[in-house]
């Protein structure tokens, strides 16, 4: 597969690699398979990748967002030429490292942040995975509610924690989520951390987090973590959340 052509489509996706192949079709398009973490991606970027790169043949398949799923692909010998997923740490990916190609070189490796790059390196130096620019969420708020009992939305979170109460005293469930889903509990415990991961200690954390390897693994810390938990805590007492609350499900 021609590597100038890989090395473009990365920019995209969120972490991922590519095995070295190369297809052409009888009108000389090269075909590339590229797996996606969730089929939200091929709302926008399935058909910006088709229009950016018109003498490519893609095949994209909704796959799974685990490398387990990768991994039996590849001891099946059928690894993609292109690997998206989320939930991912280089010890998951470490077996594959001999099937995916070393990026470190290429411009689009250049167009990152050394520090982003380097939470993907390996311990040789190669660069199997790319970062992808951050996903934003956030809540649905009800307008009408709002303005019917005079309060105003929330700009910030004294603010959000100073709706959330005035609901509570009009009887009024002020926050829901599905808490079924364990994206939902761990992007609130996120949302916590940035605070604390934003400082020296914090920062310092992640980088050993972010490259650790199978002989050191790293876990919470002491320094960071603590002041983490008491933010959630906090959440969940201004949200309201009640323990039936784990049964929630929007599906």
């Amino acid at each position: 597969m021609n590597k100038r052509i890989i090395a473009a489509l990365m920019v995209p996706v969120m972490l991922f690699g590519v095995t070295g192949c190369d297809r052409k079709k009888d009108n000389d398009n090269v075909e590339i398979t590229m797996y996606l973490w969730d089929k939200a991606m091929t709302k926008e970027l399935t058909p910006w990748l088709e229009q950016r790169f018109p003498d490519i043949d893609f095949t994209f398949v909704v796959g799974y967002n685990t490398m387990d799923y990768y991994t039996d692909l590849d001891a099946r010998g059928a690894l993609p030429d292109i690997i998206t997923c989320r939930r991912f740490s280089l010890n998951d990916a470490a077996h594959m490292s001999d099937m995916l190609m070393d990026l470190s070189q290429t411009d689009v490796a250049g167009s990152f942040y050394d520090s982003y790059i380097d939470y993907n390196r390996e311990q040789g130096g190669a660069v199997r995975w790319l970062p992808m620019c951050a996903e934003v969420d956030g809540y649905v708020a009800n307008a009408d509610l709002f303005e019917e009992y005079g309060i105003a939305l929330p700009t910030n979170y004294s603010e959000f924690a100073e709706a959330c109460r005035r609901f509570d005293e009009l009887g009024l469930r002020c926050y829901v989520n599905d808490y079924r889903e364990d994206y939902s509990c761990m992007e609130a415990l996120q949302g916590s951390a940035i605070p604390e991961l934003m400082t020296m200690d914090g920062t310092m954390w992640r980088a050993e987090y972010e490259s650790e390897t199978v002989d050191a693994q790293v876990g919470l810390d002491d320094k960071v973590w603590p002041a983490v938990f008491e933010k959630f805590e906090q959440y969940m007492k201004d949200t309201m959340i009640r323990p039936e609350d784990i049964q929630m499900s929007f599906a």
